[in-house]
């Protein structure tokens, strides 16, 4: 799905580098849950192959400091007070060890930037990625709303309510449907119906269209000791070129419109409920895991999120009418949000904070550093990365924090192979030295 089509947009969808392979994951196993799982450890098993790399720099530069210390602890007492000479003793010790600050730096330096290059891209895509499956699935829900509202005008649906002496007893079930082109089609059926009866979607090209059906079967026209709050700001159509010219619209009684009210808010609902992709205890992927977070998108992060895709005539049209935020107050009407309860627990957050922590401690108890300034830095790596990624999962969309947690668990799960490929390729670097020093000594012996 390359893009929605709305009430007043066009929601394109994300496609950036990491969106696109997000997408084509997703399109393979329904899921962004699930994309994001499977890029985790891509990610993490191809960082692990730069990591050996990088970790037979830094166990080589460890196990030559060792070497050096002695030596350069000497020269630092015996020329201490020449600045010059003791840089050129310096050097040659450098020299004699075949040591290179650049060549022990230049792979921990590239390592840590392609890492901080990755963990802030894909942030930004998953979070562009949530926000873009927040906004589409309101703006279905409010086309849906607007569609079964639009029941009103349906002659064949409103005779066969009629027939009804009580219209609440009326029981039928409603569906969206989509064929293969695309086109939407409103699907009900009665119980008493032996087939179901299917209509067209109506395309509704602008906000101010819905809101038109609303005041024509939602909103009642208001009194003169009871001013209608929903109506729109008379200010508004002040200025022809900032606003849309509203015009006059009857409210029109079939009798039915508040079952038919009833009825759409539930067919929103049920959509939501339908398209909702949760994970675990987690009900809604696409924000925080936190239990001070509804599941359910509210009217502020809708209008906000939807602000990138207005033109700059759209952005003042919702500036002065409000239409979006007017819309939402109906389309959510059916959802009791204190029954929803709560998107999470800070689960993900507490794993992210203790999984960085471990990969940190288990990576550094294997490599068995005894280098004092390496020992020191590996500390204060215990409390940053940890509180970094805290952070990013306690404030933005799950779907990140499943990231750095999968991510993690793999990097637990291959340090161990890591680290034995390491050891064993410095201990045949150290064989083959061995056996060269030894051809040349038996060379200058001949």
């Amino acid at each position: 799905m390359d893009f929605v089509s709305t009430s007043l947009i066009t929601l394109t969808q994300p496609s950036g580098f990491w969106e696109s392979i997000l997408n084509a994951f997703r399109g393979a196993n329904g899921t962004y849950i699930l994309a994001v799982i499977l890029l985790a450890i891509i990610v993490r098993v191809v960082f692990s192959l730069f990591d050996i790399v990088n970790k037979k720099v830094n166990m080589k530069t460890t196990d030559i400091n060792a070497k050096m210390k002695p030596e350069l602890e000497a020269i630092q007492k015996k020329y201490g007070g020449d600045q010059r000479l003791l840089q050129q003793k310096t050097n040659e010790i450098y020299k004699k060890y075949q040591f290179s600050m650049m060549g022990s730096c230049l792979p921990m330096l590239v390592m840590m930037i392609l890492q901080m290059v990755v963990f802030f891209t894909l942030w930004a895509s998953l979070q562009s990625v949530a926000n873009f499956n927040i906004v589409s699935q309101y703006e279905n829900m409010k086309e849906t709303y607007a569609n079964v509202i639009v029941l009103n005008e349906n002659e064949t649906f409103i005779n066969r309510l009629s027939e009804f002496e009580d219209v609440n007893t009326a029981k039928l079930s409603i569906d969206v449907e989509t064929d293969k082109d695309g086109k939407k089609f409103l699907v009900y059926k009665f119980e008493e119906d032996s087939e179901a009866t299917k209509i067209e979607f109506k395309e509704f090209k602008t906000n101010n269209e819905i809101y038109d059906v609303l005041k024509k079967f939602v909103i009642k026209p208001a009194t003169p000791d009871q001013p209608n709050p929903d109506e729109s700001n008379p200010e508004g159509a002040e200025s022809a070129d900032e606003t849309v010219t509203q015009p006059e619209v009857v409210y029109e009684d079939t009798h039915y419109n508040e079952f038919i009210k009833i009825l759409a808010e539930n067919t929103a609902k049920d959509y939501y409920f339908e398209t909702q992709e949760g994970f675990l205890w987690i009900k809604n992927v696409y924000k925080a895991d936190s239990p001070t977070t509804s599941p359910l998108f509210t009217k502020d992060e809708i209008k906000g999120y939807l602000k990138s895709f207005y033109s700059e005539d759209e952005s003042k049209i919702e500036e002065k009418n409000d239409f979006e935020g007017k819309i939402f107050d109906f389309v959510v009407k059916g959802f009791e949000t204190e029954d929803m309860g709560v998107n999470g627990y800070y689960i993900l957050t507490i794993l992210a904070v203790v999984f960085s922590f471990l990969s940190l401690f288990l990576s550094n108890k294997l490599m068995q550093s005894k280098d004092a300034q390496q020992q020191k830095q590996s500390k204060m790596m215990y409390f940053i990365m940890p509180i970094i990624f805290g952070i990013f999962t306690f404030m933005y969309t799950s779907l990140f924090a499943v990231y750095l947690i999968v991510g993690q668990l793999v990097v637990m799960a291959t340090t161990p192979l890591t680290t034995l490929i390491v050891k064993k390729w410095l201990s045949a670097d150290k064989k083959k030295q061995k056996e060269s020093d030894v051809i040349e000594v038996d060379y200058r012996r001949k």
